[in-house]
């Protein structure tokens, strides 16, 4: 092979890994952008929200580091301990349209939180904090007169599963419901991005099969075949982890339309009234 030959092929080889370098840089600093979708609101919105939900009253706590965690909680109009059914949502979603399915929790006080930089909630959004507040919540939750502390259920959606399974490995639940959930960000991200060695410089890895082997309280995890941005399978190597019963239903829909589907609703339903005492 002649000089010059090798010499292209040496610019070649520096061009693919300049590239290559300038992906991952591109990856690792834009990864939040691509993670964290933030949605914000105004008082005047939250106004027009809770005369839409006239069921609810808006929720605030003051956390550890002094940023407010802003949510929903139903008004309970049975004057006793009910039992708590708390949610976490997606990365691009506000929680308030939760309050629709509230028909689906009766007898039950719903809370719908919002992580940091949606809704009201103040500060910067992160796994860290997203963990931190929500164990936060849970510890202030359960102390309100009106919650029955023996009767928590867990419900997260997408990111929020990995939310709802950490507050599960870490505080007592009676069980967990989880909508689209996945192993870890890390493999579901490494899948997505096959060429590039994701667990070295993701931040936010949310590494829910870890947490699932310490999990005696069972477990429902609602899995939309049709689902391209978390498929099918990362929901199942989660459950395959889980250490408490498990129970798993999926129906033909996708990432989205599975929060339409009555029948989920409805086993959701079920579910919950059997792991409430």
């Amino acid at each position: 092979m002649n000089k010059k030959l090798i010499k292209f092929f040496k610019i070649i080889g520096i061009i693919i890994l300049v590239l290559y370098a300038g992906v991952c840089a591109l990856l690792y600093f834009n990864q939040d952008d691509l993670l964290f979708h933030p949605q914000p609101n105004t008082p005047k919105e939250i106004a027009e929200i809770l005369n839409k939900y006239p069921e609810f009253d808006t929720l605030s706590f003051v956390m550890k580091d002094g940023n407010r965690t802003c949510g929903y909680i139903s008004k309970d109009t049975i004057k006793e301990k009910l039992p708590l059914v708390l949610y976490f949502g997606g990365n691009a979603e506000e929680v308030s349209h939760l309050a629709d399915y509230k028909q689906y929790f009766p007898n039950t006080i719903m809370v719908l939180m919002n992580y940091r930089s949606f809704g009201l909630s103040q500060g910067k959004i992160s796994e860290q904090t997203m963990f931190s507040d929500a164990l936060e919540v849970y510890d202030k939750l359960i102390t309100n007169p009106e919650v029955d502390s023996k009767n928590v259920i867990v419900l997260g959606r997408s990111i929020g599963t990995g939310v709802a399974t950490y507050v599960s490995s870490q505080r007592k639940v009676n069980a967990t419901v989880l909508i689209t959930p996945y192993e870890s960000i890390i493999d579901v991200a490494q899948e997505k991005y096959p060429f590039v060695p994701i667990g070295l410089f993701i931040k936010h890895p949310f590494k829910s099969k870890e947490y699932a082997t310490s999990i005696s309280s069972p477990v429902l995890a609602l899995v939309a075949k049709k689902d391209e941005v978390i498929p099918p399978h990362h929901a199942h190597n989660l459950v395959k982890s889980w250490k408490g019963n498990t129970e798993v239903f999926e129906v033909n829909e996708d990432h989205s339309t599975i929060m339409k589907n009555e029948e989920v609703w409805k086993r959701i339903e079920g579910f919950v009234k059997e792991n409430i005492k």
